[in-house]
């Protein structure tokens, strides 16, 4: 597999799921999403609840692993699963990937779910900590720390920590991290603790390669003296920048099956999140009437809307921009009006057969996330992490490594 086999229109494993490359087979959206698990349906049959579910596919998420560890067979992987893994359910998505090496979180927070959890695989702080009560409550949780300031080090020796460190220097971003000309000063002042290696951040993997080329140079001038082990890479950089597959690397947004790439799709990972509401009305508008706050669409003809139990309150984006569409059935509909707080309208065709309780599909298999966000003016990361505390998580999948 090459680095360009990655971003085509699909892969092999999409068209498995759904035959038809132009429409998803099955009768209503219940029958659709059933093909993924028995699970799922059984829980919409038992009435789990009336709003909207984010359905995560714990095998995707180990098969994305699978497809880093081939991409990058030489290096360690710290699995990135902070802010909630995305979205997507950090403990679930933990316990799923148990085989990676480690997971990287932002909060301590985070690290103390995981741990309460008993996931047992090193954790890392990726923004470290800021006084003596986070590091002792490090201490207690056995987390790694990121040191990034001459702050953190004082903390260190003044708390008799113990434990393991990652050592970031900045070199393009200026966000976190040492000067490179102070490692060494930094690393003689650590030299009694357990540096497991030199970290830094590539600032614009996503799209700008010759700034990302000229970072990746600066980093490994700057860090090649000590022989330690060395992280870069993020998820563009693992799939763009072969040289960033070093000891260790962070993958993040491509473990939940999207792509890093602002327009582009991954053809090659597999979707983890299907979002998906239920219609809970069907109202005929006449031609001239509107829909919604501020009347921003008005009917051409007359027509029949459908109203979804989903808005901004559970994370699906506001803004006015571009179309956007769903899945209803398999087949692409056509969001009218402002998306409201908790509600979302639809034009249907006359050919439609909706009925009330049938879901339709916000993004996931055949509406990738990477097409709302960019039709939504924002990008994967925002609307993934921003899915709300009231969508239900629905956890499918037959992996072995998948939380029972």
């Amino acid at each position: 597999m090459t680095d360009t086999d990655w971003w085509g229109p699909e892969s092999n494993s999409q068209k498995e799921k759904s035959p038809d490359n132009n429409q998803i087979n099955g009768s209503g959206m219940s029958a659709v999403l059933a093909n993924q698990s028995d699970g799922y349906q059984n829980s919409i049959q038992e009435g789990i609840d009336d709003g909207a579910h984010a359905v995560i596919d714990l095998d995707a998420a180990a098969f994305n692993l699978s497809v880093v560890r081939a991409m990058a067979p030489d290096s360690k992987v710290m699995a990135v699963v902070k802010a909630n893994a995305y979205g997507h359910g950090a403990v679930e998505i933990a316990r799923t990937l148990a085989h990676a090496d480690g997971f990287g979180v932002a909060r301590i927070a985070e690290a103390r779910q995981l741990r309460d959890a008993g996931i047992v695989n090193p954790i890392t702080l990726l923004e470290g900590f800021t006084d003596q009560p986070q590091l002792m409550k490090i201490i207690e949780i056995m987390a790694d720390v990121v040191v990034h300031s001459m702050v953190q080090v004082d903390l260190l020796k003044r708390t008799g920590f113990s434990g393991n460190i990652w050592v970031k220097v900045t070199s393009g971003m200026n966000r976190l991290g040492f000067p490179l000309d102070m490692l060494p000063r930094v690393l003689h002042e650590l030299r009694k603790y357990k540096v497991l290696g030199i970290m830094t951040h590539l600032a614009n993997a996503d799209m700008d390669t010759s700034a990302t080329q000229r970072q990746i140079e600066l980093f490994y001038k700057g860090v090649s003296e000590f022989g330690l082990p060395v992280s870069i890479a993020n998820s563009a950089g693992i799939i763009r920048h072969p040289e960033t597959r070093t000891d260790w690397i962070r993958p993040g947004l491509m473990l939940y099956g999207v792509s890093p790439f602002p327009g582009q799709q991954s053809a090659d990972l597999q979707t983890v999140m299907t979002l998906n509401a239920p219609v809970i009305a069907i109202n005929r508008v006449r031609a001239g009437e509107s829909v919604g706050y501020g009347s921003m669409w008005t009917a051409p003809v007359d027509c029949r809307v459908a109203v979804l139990a989903i808005g901004y309150a559970d994370g699906y984006p506001w803004g006015t921009g571009n179309p956007r569409c769903v899945l209803l059935g398999g087949l692409r509909r056509q969001i009218v009006g402002r998306i409201s707080m908790d509600m979302t309208c639809i034009v249907l065709e006359d050919e439609d057969d909706v009925q009330l309780s049938e879901r339709a599909i916000l993004w996931g298999d055949r509406l990738p996330v990477e097409e709302v966000a960019l039709a939504s003016g924002s990008i994967a990361y925002t609307l993934l992490c921003q899915v709300g505390h009231r969508v239900t998580r629905v956890y499918v999948g037959d992996s072995e490594d998948a939380a029972e």
